[in-house]
C-alpha cells in the first residue's frame, strides 16, 4: 500500500512540474508579445506627432507666416541669398522636441525637426525631416506654394 501511494505523488509531481513548464513558457511569450506591442505604439505615438509637428510647419509656410513667430526655439542655421534679380534665398532651420514633442533647447533634444526653405521668384519649396536623436527620420514631407506678389511688384 505504502508503495501504490509514493507513486501518485510521484506521478502528481511530475504532471505538476509539465503544468508549471508549460505556464513558464506561455508567460515568456505572452511577455514578449506584450513588450513588442509596447514598443510599436511607442513608434507609432512618435511617427503621429512627428506628421503633426511637420504639417504644422507646413500651414505656417502656405500662410506665409515667420517661422520664428510661431515656434520660438527655432535656430536660423543657415541663411544664403542671391542677388535682387533672381529672388532665390535658401533658410535652415532646426527646431527641437523634447521626448513629448514639446519644443525644447538643443541640449535636452530627443526629436529634431529640420527645415530646409528655398525661394525662386514666387515659389516657395520646404523640405521638412523629423528624426529622432540617432539620427533616424521618421516622417519626411516636401511643401511648395506660391508666394503672393508684393503691392509694390502689382503695380509695377
Amino acid at each position: 500500500m505504502k508503495k501504490q501511494a509514493s507513486d501518485k505523488s510521484r506521478l502528481f509531481f511530475i504532471e505538476f512540474l509539465i503544468v508549471l513548464f508549460f505556464f513558464l513558457i506561455i508567460g515568456t511569450v505572452c511577455l514578449r508579445v506584450f513588450a513588442e506591442a509596447h514598443s510599436v505604439t511607442r513608434n507609432a505615438d512618435a511617427l503621429s506627432r512627428a506628421q503633426s509637428a511637420a504639417a504644422s510647419i507646413a500651414e505656417v509656410l502656405e500662410a506665409g507666416e515667420s517661422i520664428e513667430a510661431y515656434f520660438p526655439e527655432a535656430l536660423l542655421v543657415l541663411e544664403e541669398s542671391d542677388s535682387e534679380e533672381n529672388f532665390s534665398q535658401t533658410a535652415i532651420y532646426e527646431i527641437t522636441f523634447s521626448s513629448d514633442f514639446q519644443e525644447c533647447g538643443a541640449n535636452d533634444a530627443f526629436y529634431t525637426l529640420s527645415l530646409n526653405l528655398s525661394t525662386e521668384g514666387h515659389n516657395q519649396t520646404a523640405h521638412i525631416i523629423v528624426a529622432d536623436r540617432t539620427g533616424d527620420t521618421l516622417y519626411e514631407l516636401s511643401v511648395t506654394c506660391h508666394l503672393p506678389l508684393t503691392r509694390e511688384e502689382a503695380l509695377s
